[in-house]
């Protein structure tokens, strides 16, 4: 169950990730109150820690080609958007509080006139890694390079890893039928999604492009989502069967103890 909620929360599905956070605290950078740096923010923010005075909330933290997202958990509502030109800095603050893993976004759009501070608690995914995830979806936004799909690619095997270890195996995987279950998602677009493309598009051609574009997105999104939560479950499922294994080999060993003693 831990391992499943891990997997919905925190994901990486071409140029979209997410990850789970607490939402610790945000301050406006403003001299009247005593916040003229990053690090007096950091200090005030150690301050409310210190006499427990955070409030946290949950929500998870979307990173595109486009923007940073805050949405809440339950019902995916966006809380928050932040345009990737808008980030002035993305940091990690470290063991510097009892939250040991902390982000804290510097964010400013043309309509504000003093760049708020945001803190987030990465509680099950490393600051470090939304850090640079963040970094490089800025990178690519501002010179227009494609370095965060390597970012990507390094963070998706991060989290491979800590998935594993919620539930860890106790011993080692051998090949089974279930690694051939490996499920690929296929692709959506079929003969009747060709056939009630056609038929709309005589309707209104512009408007049918960009709703079944973003209807196509939002569907790839979903089955992407559900194939990784698969091969989550089948990983499980291996974990489970190679214990069977071992525990069968330990009662076979067992039996054969028993039966050389009474031949004794």
């Amino acid at each position: 169950e831990q391992r499943k909620k891990y997997s919905n929360s925190n994901y990486i599905m071409q140029e979209t990730s997410q990850y789970h956070v607490e939402h610790l605290s945000t301050f406006i950078m403003d001299k009247t109150e005593s916040i003229v740096t990053v690090d007096d923010a950091v200090k005030k923010l150690m301050l409310l820690d210190s006499k427990d005075k955070i409030w946290t909330q949950e929500m998870l933290l979307q990173v595109t080609d486009k923007a940073v997202r805050l949405l809440d958990c339950d019902t995916q509502e966006e809380l928050e958007n932040f345009p990737l030109p808008t980030i002035q800095m993305s940091q990690t603050v470290l063991n510097q509080t009892r939250y040991p893993s902390v982000l804290l976004l510097v964010c400013q759009d043309k309509e504000q006139h003093r760049p708020d501070i945001h803190f987030f608690h990465c509680d099950e995914v490393g600051a470090e890694m939304v850090h640079a995830d963040i970094d490089s979806a800025i990178g690519d936004n501002k010179h227009g390079k494609k370095m965060r799909l390597q970012t990507l690619k390094v963070n998706q095997e991060k989290m491979k890893r800590h998935r594993e270890t919620i539930l860890p195996p106790s011993a080692p995987k051998s090949p089974s039928p279930a690694a051939k279950g490996r499920v690929a998602a296929m692709s959506t677009q079929g003969e009747g999604a060709r056939t009630s493309h056609a038929a709309r598009a005589l309707k209104n051609p512009q408007t049918s492009r960009q709703s079944d574009a973003e209807a196509h997105e939002k569907l790839t999104q979903n089955i992407e989502m559900d194939v990784q939560i698969l091969n989550c479950s089948l990983d499980d499922i291996e974990i489970f069967v190679a214990r069977l294994h071992k525990a069968l080999d330990a009662f076979t060993q067992l039996n054969q103890r028993n039966k050389s003693k009474k031949n004794k």
